[in-house]
């Protein structure tokens, strides 16, 4: 796989790749169960060098040209790869084995296999998925963790769109599992790949009574932009 910047399309870091490649490169991050997209160009000339920057899945949709089929296995793939780590269990960048971690605001998880192996202590970081380096337990020490989820920033930086004539952000999170979803059809009502309907403008879900906010096509009061997701 070739990455450069001389070529077309770009990636929003920079670098361009083929959308066959996109496509190879980004499913293989899947089956490994990733869910979060990084570029992977490496300087050359430097091979300390890398670029590291996060590819939204929407940037990946567009980019790498996703056929129909293709979306609907890329949005399984992040959602069950995603609904495995928020049910507390990452894997170890180390041996790749599963670590859970008790507490679900743990950001520094230790893998055992690991730990036995070297004879020391192997903790990672629960974002950024690389060795801890800090000797506290809120940041990991490593300059590329931003030490927030990905998620977070792609919410407060999401543009607004209008649904129904309602003025909202044009990307929610699922209020049961977090997923992350793109506006794209006129509907306000949405369906997860967990299996929860919610109203894509007041965030409500869908209850034994139906919907408390009206029809289909029918306004409502907006929910704020969201600063917080299920499971953090």
């Amino acid at each position: 796989m070739m990455i450069q910047r001389e070529r077309e399309p770009k990636m929003p870091c920079g670098h361009a790749i083929a959308p066959d490649s996109l496509t190879t490169y980004c499913r293989s991050l899947l089956t490994a169960g990733k869910f979060i997209f990084l570029c992977p160009y490496v300087d050359p000339d430097n091979a300390t060098i890398r670029c590291n920057k996060e590819w939204s899945y929407i940037e990946v949709r567009r980019f790498g040209v996703l056929s129909k089929d293709e979306q609907k296995e890329f949005e399984t793939r992040i959602s069950e790869n995603y609904l495995k780590k928020a049910m507390g269990i990452q894997e170890c960048p180390g041996c790749q084995s599963l670590c859970e971690r008790i507490n679900p605001k743990d950001k520094r998880l230790t893998c055992r296999l690991c730990s036995k192996e070297k004879g020391r202590r192997f903790d990672f970081c629960w974002h950024c998925l690389h060795e801890w380096r800090d000797s506290g337990t809120t940041k990991c020490g490593n300059e590329e963790c931003s030490n927030e989820d990905h998620r977070l920033r792609i919410l407060r930086e999401t543009k607004e769109k209008y649904v129904v004539g309602v003025k909202t952000p044009s990307c929610r999170a699922c209020p049961q599992c977090g997923m992350l979803i793109e506006h794209v059809a006129q509907c306000k009502h949405m369906v997860c790949r967990c299996g929860v309907q919610f109203c894509f403008i007041c965030l409500g879900t869908k209850g034994d009574n139906g919907w408390q906010c009206g029809f289909f096509n029918t306004m409502c009061e907006p929910a704020a932009r969201q600063t917080n997701i299920p499971g953090l």
